[in-house]
């Protein structure tokens, strides 16, 4: 497992919730970009795409994420 200061500005990245079991393309799974970290965790900025069809809201989602529970997608 990669620490959270691993992980730099500008890779896409894969969260992967406990209860998707691993699967990558469970319907929870989210993509996103890093933005920063810290010691502790992953700075994601998370594709929004619905949100902005849907309702016009923001094209992401920023939120702090445990690096356990990301993989690097690209970068």
């Amino acid at each position: 497992m990669m620490k959270a200061n691993e992980f730099k500005k500008g890779w896409r990245v894969r969260y992967v919730p406990l209860h998707a079991d691993g699967n990558l393309n469970h319907p929870d799974c989210q993509d996103g970009v890093v933005s920063s970290t810290n010691d502790k965790f992953v700075f994601v900025k998370y594709d929004n795409l619905m949100g902005i069809m849907i309702t016009g809201d923001e094209p992401y989602t920023a939120q702090a994420t445990d690096p356990d529970y990301l993989i690097i997608l690209k970068h």
